[in-house]
């Protein structure tokens, strides 16, 4: 790789260079700014928040019963540690998560260089920075700017030859995914195996197994109730259902897709990351007028270690397929988390493709054309699946001022430390402090379980039904948030429980005044008259 890259490392001069990563990170922070305030909050925020605030003060462990258990500690952390030294804050976590996106960016535009040289890395890093759906992911309080930092990360030290042990440095660092997000433990075993390949020596090959085994069995030693992770693991799931452990997809409401629904998903997905799916075709297209002219060979002619991370791509999203093939809409929201390496492939085949004297006026037409449209269309084309319509003026109404709004607006009908039933969304609960029941907190509708779940089972793993109904609202919860369309979404998937919170809500609680309404989903306030 060193001989093929050095050539075109410094292919911008030292300034023009400097300048350009500087207008990257303008532009990244300018969208990322905007999509901070506006996008609208959901439930993966506040459980981030709140969960993460609870387990960083020892008020719950993120694998006990009454939690789900499919999610790792690190991502709750980390935007657990902003709550606790800035104070409950929506946008203060946005603004952790876009800082992460900074370093996301300066690890995609090194590892573009480090195979096309300066003006690879610099497209890369365009590309990033002007793509709205990742920059609004990235902008958002969840794990997605964190996993891709470091994602990328271990990549670069893969890749960066010069480094002593860099295939042990490499694994260790790639070891950190599996604290990070389940969705990307197929990763592991992928830099595994190109550790082991890289290896020098017998010793940095040890060092490779224990960087790679290190961190996933302290995880599971170190507390008995980790195992509920395996549930949510293929095959190993067998071994822990007999302590009463499920995933919770046997619990979820999601709808499996048929044949036509999975197909327009692939083409909603192209369309989400419309930008790039332009950049793919006007690479390619390039790539075939450079083989119609001189053959494949050519074409084919990348970095060894190009075709390796366009194989670890290629190898996580389809990975993602699997894992989602109930429903293939879903895997674009998890996309962000490795779609670096595609913006490292797009960056280098733009470079290679400008850098060719012989490429003609057609393909460098092509070429320049669609990289414009790439770098400009997901800009003005926003395809964030929480901008709200109309799109609000960032600190003159927009989804930040109406989520604290609605949690003064909550703090002003609920006293703080008050339990809660909540059907609705989380975030001004959290914000206004009150205590929604530990289920509640993840999801409200997405960890109602089917109304035949024995009650046992629900509570081991993180989920709740109708028996919860009848004891919080019949009995315990001194007030509940309830929002109107939560019920009707839920009403075909969960009748019994849904009815049975509309029956226990007419005979025992009188409204007491709503929150919300504009881009944030109104909710109904209710408080308990008798038991």
């Amino acid at each position: 790789m060193t001989r093929i890259a050095t050539a075109v490392r410094h292919d911008m001069s030292r300034r023009a260079f400097r300048a350009s990563c500087g207008v990257i990170v303008l532009l990244y922070l300018g969208l990322g700014l905007f999509y901070s305030r506006t996008l609208i909050s959901w439930d993966d925020e506040s459980s981030f928040l709140a969960l993460g605030e609870m387990a960083i003060t020892g008020q719950v462990a993120l694998f006990q019963d009454e939690m789900t258990g499919q999610r790792m500690p690190l991502p709750f952390y980390v935007l657990g540690a902003s709550q606790i030294v800035f104070g409950r804050n929506l946008w203060v976590a946005r603004l952790v998560s876009l800082a992460l996106g900074v370093g996301v960016l300066a690890v995609t535009v090194a590892v573009a260089r480090l195979l096309g040289g300066d003006r690879a890395g610099v497209l890369a890093g365009l590309l990033v920075a002007t793509q709205g759906a990742v920059v609004g992911y990235y902008a958002t309080a969840t794990y997605q700017s964190l996993t891709a930092l470091i994602l990328m990360a271990a990549v670069w030290v893969m890749l960066k030859d010069t480094l002593p042990w860099r295939a042990a440095l490499g694994m260790a660092a790639a070891s950190l995914l599996f604290l990070t997000r389940t969705n990307l433990f197929p990763a592991l075993p992928f830099f595994f195996v190109w550790a082991l390949w890289l290896s020098r020596s017998a010793g940095e090959r040890a060092a490779v197994v224990v960087a790679a085994g290190i961190l996933p069995a302290a995880f599971f030693l170190s507390d008995p109730t980790h195992l509920k992770l395996l549930a949510h693991v293929p095959v190993l799931r067998r071994f822990v259902a007999p302590l009463g452990y499920r995933s919770i997809l046997e619990f979820s409401a999601v709808r499996e897709a048929d044949l036509d629904d999975q197909l327009w998903a692939v083409l909603l997905f192209a369309r989400r990351y419309e930008s790039w799916a332009v950049a793919g075709a006007g690479v390619a297209a390039g790539a075939a007028l450079v083989a119609r002219r001189h053959g494949i060979r050519p074409v084919l002619a990348w970095p060894r270690e190009l075709w390796i991370l366009t194989s670890l791509w290629v190898w996580l999203l389809l990975w993602h397929f699997v894992m989602w093939r109930v429903n293939f809409k879903i895997v674009a929201a998890y996309f962000p988390s490795f779609a670096p390496l595609l913006a490292v492939m797009l960056g280098v085949g733009f470079a290679a493709l400008l850098r060719r004297d012989d490429l003609g006026r057609l393909g460098r037409g092509v070429a320049l054309a669609t990289l414009a449209v790439a770098l400009t269309v997901s800009v003005g084309f926003v395809r964030h699946p929480l901008m709200p319509r109309p799109i609000p003026v960032p600190f003159f109404g927009d989804s930040i001022q109406q989520v604290d709004r609605a949690a003064r607006d909550l703090g002003a009908l609920v006293p703080a430390g008050s339990p809660v039933f909540l059907f609705a969304q989380p975030m001004p609960a959290y914000l206004a402090r009150v205590r929604p029941y530990l289920q509640q907190i993840m999801s409200p509708g997405g960890t109602l379980a089917p109304d035949s779940v024995d009650p046992t089972v629900a509570r081991r793993n993180g989920v709740w039904g109708i028996a919860d109904v009848d004891r919080w609202l019949g009995r315990e919860a001194a007030f509940a948030i309830i929002a109107p369309h939560f019920l009707v979404a839920l009403s075909d998937a969960r009748p019994e429980s849904v009815q049975r919170m509309r029956e226990l809500l007419t005979e025992r609680f009188e409204r007491i005044g709503r929150i919300g309404g504009g881009v944030f989903p109104p909710s109904d306030v209710y408080r308990r008259i008798r038991s």
